[in-house]
């Protein structure tokens, strides 16, 4: 008996699966550039970021885009593996980001004790965190490694361990349905603004700086608009929203004062004032206001607009596209950016531009040298098409 050969598939999607979309990489590269931009104190380039401009800045965003990558990376592995396999490969996720949360933190508390022994200079000390870890070293390691004692700079990282391990269990529920994981997250959220729950986080009361059981909600909105994206639901459209949105962005820009920071006009009456909203709890206003920017670049910034892919802004796509390195050299390159200005009690604008160039330039450089080193070397002709075509992303299998 002949087999007969089986025909060959002419469904293109089970042949080509989508790109990854540019806003996620775009988005999360500014992110990275502009936390390393707001990680120096009293660095003047803040004022080229969006922290003050309105209630939320690049913390929320980078939080938001961990769960949808994380839900559009992970959507089809269980289909495809099983249960087991995925729990596996999310835990050996999460054991990386601990141990380069352990690695960023350690290598910055050497730096910070380099430094204090250098300059003499004991605030070094406390704008990192790391007295215990010098002081008493015997509680505050292993602390460091239980995730009860948190450094400085690397503790958003200490954040998305947890997360990444509960997502084991968040996927397969959101594929039941998005209200089982909105639903509970939401509360937990609710519950933390109510009664101001936290983690301890270190010896003298201190506590996390993004408290999960408040950030999760975040992380756990990000994995439903993945989840949604890949069941195919599509984005709510509706002009009353959209002017919500624009209302609440429009909101945050006026009653934050952002004049003032520059010097100019005269306070708005207490009446029109509101506050920022609690950064470790995720409070409302800032939640609100990451959610209404979200809308609004999904709504009139679609994935397919020709600016998304100008060469121009392949740097920022690349960036993004390596979040771990990008941050943990960025978290360095901050601390070394507020040693440099404390040497530099009045420095000039020439010192400052320095500072923050060569800081950006590095994170970009990287970014390239990594994406360059994931996608092999070159052919001799490629750098005849154009500064960047060296870099220019590989076609993803998955996103």
């Amino acid at each position: 008996m002949t087999r007969i050969a089986p025909r060959p598939s002419t469904d293109m999607s089970s042949q080509i699966r989508p790109a990854r979309d540019p806003r996620i990489d775009l988005f999360r590269g500014a992110a990275l550039l502009a936390i390393f931009i707001n990680h120096i104190p009293g660095n003047p380039a803040r004022f080229l970021t969006w922290a003050w401009l309105g209630f939320s800045d690049a913390a929320e965003l980078f939080m938001l885009l961990a769960g949808l990558s994380m839900a559009l990376g992970y959507w089809g592995y269980q289909a495809r593996h099983g249960w087991p396999r995925m729990a596996m490969r999310l835990a050996g996720r999460s054991f990386r980001l601990y141990r380069s949360y352990l690695l960023l933190a350690l290598a910055l508390s050497a730096s910070g004790a380099a430094a204090f022994a250098v300059t003499g200079d004991r605030s070094i000390l406390w704008h990192l965190g790391i007295e215990p870890l010098l002081e008493n070293t015997v509680a505050a390691l292993p602390a460091l490694f239980a995730l009860q004692y948190l450094p400085g700079y690397a503790d958003i990282l200490a954040t998305y361990v947890p997360l990444m391990l509960v997502s084991t269990l968040l996927l397969p529920l959101a594929a039941r349905g998005l209200w089982l994981v909105l639903v509970p997250s939401g509360l937990v959220w609710g519950w933390v603004q109510l009664t101001g729950a936290n983690l301890s986080a270190g010896f003298d009361g201190e506590r996390w700086m993004f408290n999960p059981l408040a950030w999760q909600f975040l992380f756990c909105i990000g994995l439903c608009i993945g989840v949604g994206v890949k069941r195919g639901l599509a984005w709510p459209q509706s002009p009353l929203l959209d002017g919500a949105a624009i209302a609440w962005v429009l909101i945050g820009l006026l009653v934050l004062e952002p004049w003032r920071q520059l010097g100019f006009g005269t306070p708005l009456p207490a009446a029109l004032t509101m506050p920022q909203g609690a950064k470790d709890a995720l409070g409302w206003q800032r939640l609100l206001h990451i959610l209404a920017l979200a809308h609004l670049v999904v709504r009139f910034l679609p994935a397919t607009a020709p600016v998304l892919h100008s060469g121009w802004l392949t740097p920022l796509r690349l960036a993004g596209r390596h979040p771990l390195p990008v941050f943990a050299l960025g978290a360095v390159l901050s601390f070394a950016g507020h040693l440099a200005l404390t040497a530099w009690p009045d420095p000039t604008w020439a010192r400052v531009a320095l500072i923050n160039t060569g800081g950006l330039t590095a994170l970009l450089l990287l970014a390239a040298l990594l994406e360059w080193l994931a996608a092999g070397m070159p052919r001799p002709d490629m750098p005849l098409r154009g500064p960047w075509h060296l870099f220019t992303p590989r076609v993803q299998t998955r996103d």
